[in-house]
């Protein structure tokens, strides 16, 4: 039996995504330090941190929708916005570093509180009410890190003696497009997050 060698195909993956792969790590990272710090923090404390990533359950009208809408898709649009200034300067690399970590703790303080309060419920609700959308949102942030990175690492490099100038101006336009595509997956995150409300909210709702 003739066996299949995939190891060609393993290292080509990971070294064409190993910048989206490290960005996964990090919000994984950011994640399981979310729960610890809701751990170890206080109650009231864990609470206001927890106004940034709060979850209605259900939606009782259109007005309604419209608010989960914005306020599902605030916070991933403040970091995009992020991302794409640090990504036009030389000094912005870290923040591509920052911002997986930054949405991965929301996340974990996210699932932490509401095991807490709901208990092994809590589980089934971040299950169904939280982690679709805030999945699709994190694939956006995660290709909006690479891509910062990427543009600041090439201006960085504009920047040595002897280097090159020019040839930003194309990089710069599929920089933006990209973005664009970045923002849209943002909004689709924050259209599932009203339909899963709509649908499964109200098995929450007391």
């Amino acid at each position: 039996m003739r066996r299949t060698n995939y190891g060609p195909a393993l290292r080509e993956f990971f070294g064409e995504n190993r910048r989206l792969l490290l960005f996964l790590l990090l919000f994984l990272t950011g994640t399981v330090l979310g729960v610890i710090v809701f751990m170890m923090t206080h109650e009231q404390l864990a609470d206001d941190l927890l106004l940034m990533f709060g979850q209605p359950a259900g939606i009782s009208g259109f007005q309604e929708g419209i608010s989960v809408l914005f306020a599902s898709c605030l916070s991933s649009f403040v970091l995009l916005a992020l991302l794409f200034l640090g990504g036009l300067s030389a000094y912005g690399a870290p923040l591509a570093f920052l911002v997986p970590l930054f949405f991965g703790l929301g996340l974990g303080l996210t699932e932490a509180y509401q095991y807490q309060l709901r208990g092994s419920m809590g589980i089934v609700y971040v299950a169904v009410l939280v982690l679709p959308h805030t999945l699709v949102a994190a694939a956006g942030l995660l290709m909006g890190c690479a891509e910062s990175l990427r543009m600041s690492v090439a201006i960085s490099r504009q920047l040595l003696p002897g280097s090159a100038i020019g040839g930003l101006w194309p990089m710069f336009r599929m920089y933006c497009l990209r973005f664009l595509l970045f923002v849209g997956i943002t909004l689709v995150s924050g259209v599932l997050d009203v339909c899963l409300q709509l649908i499964a909210g109200g098995l929450f709702s007391t």
